[in-house]
């Protein structure tokens, strides 16, 4: 089987911290041995929720830059630049980032990438954080994590429309960090004689969206096997990729 070619250049991380677009409130630690104005207090609000957002950019971009090719220590690179970036960019005195990938099992160097043939696969990418900021008049420790997940589910079955015909039946769940999302495309595969096929070129083949993360494939073959090896590839609207394999049995 064969997925869109990517190469495995590392992912340039973009100078986020001031011009992303703040969608939630940041909550964190500070000691003040003075006092900072309200306009200050507020820009480094604003700091802190540009790097929780820019540093979940850094991770979506490095798991969609592996899972399509690249190596794992894309991972690394890539935060090792946005620290960087993050150091440059304050204002009140010294500004650090750290981090550390997660590697309790099942992770590895902050990855968990798994494409078995259960009927579940998953593309996960964990890092922990700890942004310092020391100045003059602060003191500041905020910890927070970034845990980003692509997480496919398929199930199905066979049903014998004749002696030697069978209609497939796919059901494929997309989830991202645990919730339902939309694919970028869906691609249906089976084994046939131990090569495997893309169904979409025949004449019955059909792709249901739901709108909800849960797409419906069908279509039939010449067949008088009870059971059937399938399998399934996906891009979340992240560009991550993730497939399983499962095996489907006659209703």
């Amino acid at each position: 089987m064969n997925r869109r070619g990517r190469s495995g250049q590392i992912l340039a991380v973009s100078a986020l911290v001031i011009a992303l677009i703040m969608i939630s409130t940041a909550t964190y630690i500070y000691d003040l041995s003075g006092s900072i104005s309200d306009g200050e207090a507020y820009m480094l609000n604003d700091y802190v929720q540009s790097i929780t957002l820019g540093s979940k950019h850094a991770v979506i971009n490095a798991l969609a830059n592996i899972t399509n090719g690249g190596g794992n220590e894309t991972l690394r690179a890539n935060l090792d630049t946005w620290s960087t970036i993050v150091g440059r960019q304050y204002t009140f005195g010294t500004l650090t980032l750290n981090y550390t990938l997660r590697s309790t099992p099942p992770y590895a160097s902050g990855l968990y990438v798994n494409w078995g043939t259960d009927g579940n696969g998953v593309s996960e990418a964990y890092a922990d954080f700890v942004l310092n900021a020391n100045g003059r008049e602060l003191k500041m420790q905020y910890p927070f994590y970034v845990n980003v997940s692509t997480r496919l589910q398929i199930e199905g079955y066979l049903t014998q429309v004749s002696p030697l015909t069978e209609q497939v039946t796919v059901v494929c769940r997309l989830f991202n960090e645990g919730q339902p999302t939309l694919a970028q495309n869906v691609t249906v595969f089976y084994k046939d004689s131990g090569v495997w096929l893309i169904p979409s070129a025949a004449d019955d083949y059909s792709l249901s969206d739901y709108g909800n993360g849960t797409y419906r494939a069908t279509f039939t073959l010449a067949t008088s096997a009870t059971s059937l090896d399938v399998s399934v590839q996906v891009f979340d609207l992240r560009d991550i990729f993730v497939r399983t394999n499962a095996t489907l049995a006659q209703q």
